[in-house]
């Protein structure tokens, strides 16, 4: 399925909150986000937040 603009913006969000926490290195956000904004479907997305823990935000269409 295509994501987004919005699903977007949460993984984006999702990713800023994991680097605020240390669980991301500022090169990894760096990366992550370029990916988040060039990915053209859910999966591609998904994939970007797939090692981050349960209790972040994930977004709800992700969560699939």
């Amino acid at each position: 399925m295509r994501a987004s603009d919005a699903d977007r913006d949460r993984v984006l969000d999702v990713l800023r909150e994991a680097a605020a926490e240390g669980r991301l290195t500022p090169d990894e956000l760096d990366e992550r986000m370029g990916a988040a904004l060039t990915a053209r479907t859910l999966g591609e997305l998904a994939e970007l937040t797939a090692d981050l823990p349960a209790g972040l935000p994930e977004p709800d269409r992700l969560a699939a």
